[in-house]
Order: structure tokens, then sequence, then C-alpha cells
């Protein structure tokens, strides 16, 4: 029974060091792009951050960094998103609102962010405990804890059965948790109904058609709710209730 709980403790050290491998240029990239900042090379900054947003990385302060790099570098609607972005993790956040509020009079709209309640701040500091692939890789991880505990349970003869059946109750829980959450993160990052207008002088047309009769123009950086969408058009609301269709590549999902 040794050699087979030494392999096993093996087996899951490897799984962790893979994990801590893979993130291990993470702090680099992060540093790199603080300094670019500094040097006031805004875009190549924003370049970096957005790297790391790309790979998974859903952090505050991340999205708060990638928001005043492209603020700086006059990329209104990128900027907008990172805000609201960053707001989104790290609601009521005092210095992430007022940047916010500095894009926004750049778009020229009146976007109002609602408080939040106190459960719905307690569920996405919950959520920003991992990024979605943490959740996802973190949940293979106990899938792993939960097959050794099968395997030692059922097919070898170990003394302290009890212990184990308790292991398998808590690291079942712990990875129905997990699952869950990296399948609703995931969600969250590709399913809002949110969006961020990427461009500026956007025709908003009154039927999924280029032909279709403009309706009104949308500015970069403007928040809209998307509430249809075809594979070339998104129908959009604005905060007064107007309604249009526009390309949605001009678009950008919180």
């Amino acid at each position: 029974m040794q050699p087979f709980i030494s392999y096993c403790a093996r087996l899951f050290l490897l799984i962790l060091l893979a994990g801590t491998a893979a993130k291990a240029q993470s702090p680099a990239l992060f540093a790199e792009g603080n300094r670019l900042y500094e040097q006031q090379q805004f875009s190549e900054a924003a370049a970096k951050y957005q790297q790391l947003i790309d790979s998974g990385y859903l952090v505050a302060d991340l999205y708060f960094n990638a928001g005043n790099a492209y603020y700086k570098s006059n990329q209104t609607g990128m900027a907008v998103f990172s805000f609201e972005k960053a707001l989104r993790l790290q609601p009521g956040d005092a210095a992430i609102e007022h940047n916010l509020a500095l894009a926004n009079q750049k778009v020229g709209s009146n976007v109002e962010t609602l408080p939040l309640l106190f459960f719905e701040r307690w569920w996405l500091q919950w959520q920003q405990l991992h990024t979605p692939a943490g959740w996802a890789n973190w949940s293979i991880v106990w899938c792993w804890v939960l097959s050794i505990l099968i395997i030692a349970y059922f097919f070898f003869p170990v003394p302290g059965k009890k212990y184990i059946r308790l292991g398998l109750v808590v690291s079942g829980i712990i990875l129905i948790g997990y699952f869950s959450m990296a399948a609703w993160t995931h969600s969250q990052s590709f399913n809002s109904s949110d969006a961020i207008v990427m461009h500026d002088a956007v025709k908003a047309k009154s039927a999924p058609d280029d032909g279709a009769k403009d309706l009104f123009e949308l500015k970069e950086g403007m928040k809209v709710k998307v509430l249809d969408a075809t594979s070339q058009f998104g129908k959009v609301q604005l905060s007064d209730g107007k309604t249009g269709w526009v390309p949605v590549n001009e678009l950008r999902r919180l």
C-alpha cells in the first residue's frame, strides 16, 4: 500500500507544479506592463495587460491598470470596457468608479452604476477567488483527488476506511463546488447582455441589414444592452430605451 500512496502523492504534486509553472510568467508580464506605463508607453502597456487578460486572468487590479493604459492611449472603448470589468470584480471601489466616470465623460454619456446589495458584493468577491481557468484547473485537481480516494477505498485493504469515506464526501462536495464555479464564471465571461461600443460614429439600423434605415448614432465607449443577435448584427438598447441594430464586430460584451 505504501508504494501506491507514494505514487499518488507524487502525482498530486506534479499536477500542482504544472499549474504553478503555467502561471510563472504572469507577475513578469504585469511588472512589464507597469514599467511601460511609467515610461508613458501606454499602448504597449495596454497590450501587456491585455495579454494577461486574454490568458484568463479575472482580476480587478489588472483590468484597472489596463483601463488606465487604454484611456491614456485614447482607446476610449477599451478603457470603458476595462473599468466596467474592474468594477464588476471589485464593486464600490472609489478609484475605479472615478476613472470610469472620467472615461464616460469622454464618451459624453451619463451611464450610472447602480449600487449592489451586500450579497451581490459577496458573490462577486467569491468569483474573484480564482480566474475562470483557475476554477477549471482546480476542478481537475479535485477530480484526481476523488479518483484516488475511490481507488483506495474500493480496491485496497487500508485501515481507517471511515476517514477515507469522509474524504470521499468532502472532496466530492468540493469538486461539485469548483466545477459549478468554473461553469458559472465561464458563462459570465462570454454571455453577458451588456456591451461596450468599440468604435465611433456607429450607425444603429432599423433592421439587421446594411441597407436598413439609420436610426441614431453610437459613440465609442457607450454602454448598451444586447437584446437579440444574429450572426452579423446585434439589437441594442440604450439607457433611454432607444433600440437599433448594429454590427456585432462593433460591440464587446462585458
